[in-house]
């Protein structure tokens, strides 16, 4: 009995070493890939949101109110260049090592300012889109988001056929499915620098069905003067 006893015990205890394993693989692993994804956050070329919270500034004993609010590129140096602080390192910084540091450098201008950073990333998109060119975008937006920055894609679009490149090589193929579940770019694997396609629908116009009847009727010509020329 008691044998019987240890050994439920023992399965339980196993049980639970298991269920504890797991629990801390899937957040290492979930740690690693927002580690991998924060060590992308700023790259040169891209931008940063700024939003500053409380942005009072003290001059002669009087509270003005600033906007620092706002877009700001980050040049091929890495740095981006801000009001008051002037120009600033943030390729090396995530999001929360750059808030630190910016309200650091505030300090002497605003009074107890709560500073969001979010990284832009740049993504190309080409093709058969209404408003074709570069965007800066949220890395965490929806692909969907994404298409409707360079206005949607046109009446003659073939969605089914979009892909990713990344370097001139095609990465992706076939990601409608990302575009109608609203995917992220992050889920999808969309980076800064990607570029995103999309090809017209082949359409049969009456253009082509004349030059087909053109060379149809070339080649009939073709036939009778042969024929005639054989026949004298």
């Amino acid at each position: 009995m008691n044998l019987l006893i240890n050994h439920g015990r023992l399965r339980s205890v196993c049980k639970t070493l298991l269920l504890t394993s797991a629990f801390v693989l899937l957040q290492l692993q979930s740690h690693d890939a927002a580690a991998q994804w924060s060590s992308r956050s700023f790259q040169k070329g891209d931008a940063l949101r700024l939003t500053v919270w409380q942005p009072w500034r003290i001059t002669d004993g009087k509270n003005q109110t600033l906007d620092l609010n706002g877009e700001y590129p980050i040049d091929s140096r890495g740095n981006v260049f801000l009001p008051l602080i002037g120009e600033i390192k943030v390729v090396g910084h995530n999001p929360k090592t750059l808030s630190e540091h910016l309200k650091e450098k505030f300090s002497p201008y605003l009074q107890d300012p709560v500073i969001i950073v979010e990284p832009l990333i740049r993504v190309t998109m080409l093709g058969s889109f209404k408003r074709p060119g570069t965007y800066l975008i949220e890395p965490d937006a929806s692909f969907w988001q994404l298409v409707d920055k360079a206005g949607g894609p046109r009446d003659n679009s073939n969605l089914k056929k979009m892909w990713v490149e990344r370097g001139g090589k095609v990465i992706k193929k076939d990601i409608l499915s990302g575009f109608e579940r609203a995917y992220s770019l992050q889920e999808m694997g969309i980076y800064s620098g990607d570029q995103v396609f999309i090809p017209d629908r082949k359409r049969f116009r009456i253009r082509d069905a004349l030059e087909i009847l053109r060379f149809g009727v070339t080649l009939i010509n073709i036939y009778f003067l042969v024929d005639r020329i054989g026949k004298s």
